[in-house]
C-alpha cells in the first residue's frame, strides 16, 4: 500500500503532540488509585507498541516507566499474553487480563486495530507519523506482509526508528526456526553447565532470557532516538535478536572456553570445581549462598567457622591445595552451615566481609527490608484485579520525584481518546476497530 507523507510535530488534528495525551491523562486522573507516570525524564518520547507476550512489551514497559507515551496497538481480540496467567480468583472471571500482561503493560495507553483492514492501517500510519519509535516483536517479513515495510516506513517518516525484537534475528538461516524459553536457554549457552555432573542438563526457568531481550530493546530504542537529536540524521532499523541477547549474557563461560579452552561443566551444587568456593548450601532453616574466592575470604571463612587454624593448613593454605581438596573442604562447610540459620549467617558473614547470602523465597523477597525501606514494590488498584503489587523502577533519577504507575489499559480503553479524539477518526470507523478479528 502507498504509504503517506511523513508527519510533524503536531498530531493529524492540529493540535500540539501532546495535547491528546494530557486529555487522556486528565480523563483518568479521577479514577481511584490511578496516578500519572512514575518519572518524566522521557516525556518529550512518543512510541507506537506493537509487542506481544513478553519481550516486547517489557521493552515498551520500561520505556512507559520513565515517562515515554507508549500506545500500545493490540487486535481487536487482543494480544495473546492478554490470556496468560496467573490469574487472581477475585469473582470477576476475566481472562483476557492476567498478571503478567497486567506488569508487562502499566503506564502504557491502548487501542485496538485490525491491521488487515485499510482504514485501520490508515490509522495506523497517522499514529506513525508523528512517532518516534515504532516498537515490534512480530515474526521477521510480518511487517511487509501488512503493508508496512521498515525502509518505506522510514523513508516516509524521517523522525521514526523501528525496534524489530525477534526470535534469532531478521536473516539468516535460522530466521523463521520455533524458538521458546528452553531454546533460547539451550541455544544461548546456559543450560549446559547447570545441573549435576553425571545428569542431564537443567533447564533453569522463567523467561529470563526474554526480559534480558526486552532490555537490549529499550537500550537501543535510546540509543537510536539520542542518535537522531545528536546527528540531526533519520531514523534507523535496529535489529535484536533474542538468541544473541542471551549469548551475550554468558559472556564467562565463551570467553573463559577461548582464553583457556576449557568448557566448564556441570558441577551440581558448585558453580565450578577450582580453588573457590561458590556454592548454594543447605541451612538450619533453608538454603545459602556462598562465594569465597580470594585468601582472605577464606581466612574469613575459617575464622567465622571457629576454626582459624584451617588458614595455615597444609590442605587449605593456597589456591592450588584448595583446588586439589575441594570435596574434604565442601564437606566441612556443609557440616557447618547446617548448624547455623540463614539470618546468623548472613549477618556473621557481613562482619567479616565474605560473600554470604540467604536464599529468600518470592514471599521473603517481597518483604525483604532493604526493597521495603527503598518502597520498590508498589501497589496499583487494577480495575479488574483490584490491588496488585508490581515492581517498581529500577532506576532512580535524582532529579524527579517517583509517582504511582497507572494500571495495564484494558482492551481498547483509549480507543476514543486517541482514534477519534487524536486522529479525529469518524466515530463509524472507530467502531470498526472493535471487530474482533483473527490474530496474525
Amino acid at each position: 500500500m502507498a504509504l503517506p507523507p511523513g508527519g510533524s510535530g503536531t498530531n493529524f488534528c492540529g493540535r500540539s503532540r501532546h495535547d491528546g495525551f494530557d486529555r487522556v491523562m486528565r480523563l483518568r486522573s479521577n479514577a481511584p488509585g490511578d496516578g500519572v507516570m512514575r518519572y518524566r525524564a522521557l516525556s518529550d518520547i512518543r512510541v507506537v507498541d506493537l509487542t506481544h507476550f513478553i519481550a516486547g512489551p517489557y521493552a515498551t514497559k520500561l520505556l512507559a516507566d520513565y515517562g515515554a507515551e507508549v500506545i500500545k496497538v493490540e487486535p481487536p481480540g487482543g494480544e495473546g499474553g492478554r490470556r496468560l496467567g496467573p490469574f487472581r480468583s477475585n469473582g470477576n472471571g476475566a481472562r483476557d487480563r492476567g498478571g503478567l500482561f497486567a506488569f508487562l503493560n502499566a503506564n502504557k495507553l491502548g487501542i485496538t486495530l485490525n491491521l488487515k483492514d485499510p482504514a485501520a492501517r490508515d490509522a495506523l500510519l497517522k499514529l506513525l507519523g508523528d512517532a518516534d519509535l515504532m516498537v515490534e516483536n512480530f515474526a521477521p517479513g510480518t511487517l511487509a506482509r501488512l503493508g508496512f515495510p521498515a525502509e518505506e516506513l522510514l523513508a516516509k517518516f524521517p523522525r521514526l526508528s523501528i525496534i524489530s525484537i525477534s526470535n534469532f534475528g531478521q536473516d539468516g538461516p535460522d530466521r523463521d526456526a520455533i524458538l521458546n524459553d528452553l531454546t533460547l536457554f539451550a541455544r544461548g549457552g546456559w543450560t549446559y553447565p547447570v545441573g549435576e555432573k553425571d545428569r542431564e542438563p537443567l533447564t533453569p526457568p522463567g523467561s529470563l532470557a526474554q526480559y534480558v531481550g526486552g532490555l537490549y530493546g529499550a537500550i537501543a530504542a535510546l540509543q537510536a532516538v539520542l542518535a537522531r537529536k545528536l546527528s540531526n540524521r533519520p531514523g534507523q532499523h535496529v535489529d535484536i535478536s533474542l538468541l544473541e541477547a542471551t549469548v551475550a549474557t554468558m559472556i564467562y563461560e565463551p570467553v573463559t572456553f577461548q582464553y583457556v579452552g576449557v568448557a566448564r561443566e556441570r558441577a551440581g551444587k558448585r558453580f565450578a570445581v577450582g580453588p573457590f568456593l561458590i556454592v548454594t548450601l543447605r541451612c538450619r532453616d533453608g538454603y545459602a549462598g556462598l562465594q569465597c574466592v580470594t585468601d582472605k575470604q577464606f581466612q574469613a571463612l575459617f575464622q567465622l567457622m571457629g576454626e582459624p587454624a584451617l588458614g595455615s593448613d597444609a590442605r587449605f593454605a593456597s589456591a592450588r591445595q584448595r583446588m586439589v581438596n575441594n570435596d574434604e573442604l565442601l564437606r566441612m562447610v556443609e557440616e557447618f552451615f547446617l548448624k547455623h540459620e540463614r539470618a546468623w549467617l548472613y549477618r556473621e558473614g557481613q562482619r567479616r566481609a565474605i560473600p554470604l547470602v540467604p536464599i529468600p523465597s518470592v514471599a521473603e523477597v517481597l518483604e525483604w527490608e532493604q526493597t521495603r525501606a527503598r518502597e520498590f514494590f508498589e501497589t496499583i488498584l487494577d480495575p479488574d484485579l483490584g490491588r496488585i503489587r508490581i515492581p517498581g523502577a529500577s532506576l532512580r533519577f535524582s532529579s524527579q520525584r517517583p509517582e504511582a504507575s497507572r494500571p495495564a489499559p484494558r482492551l481498547g480503553e483509549h480507543n476514543r481518546e486517541i482514534l477519534q479524539s487524536r486522529l479525529g477518526l469518524p466515530g463509524g470507523a472507530m467502531e470498526g476497530t472493535r471487530d474482533r478479528a483473527r490474530a496474525l
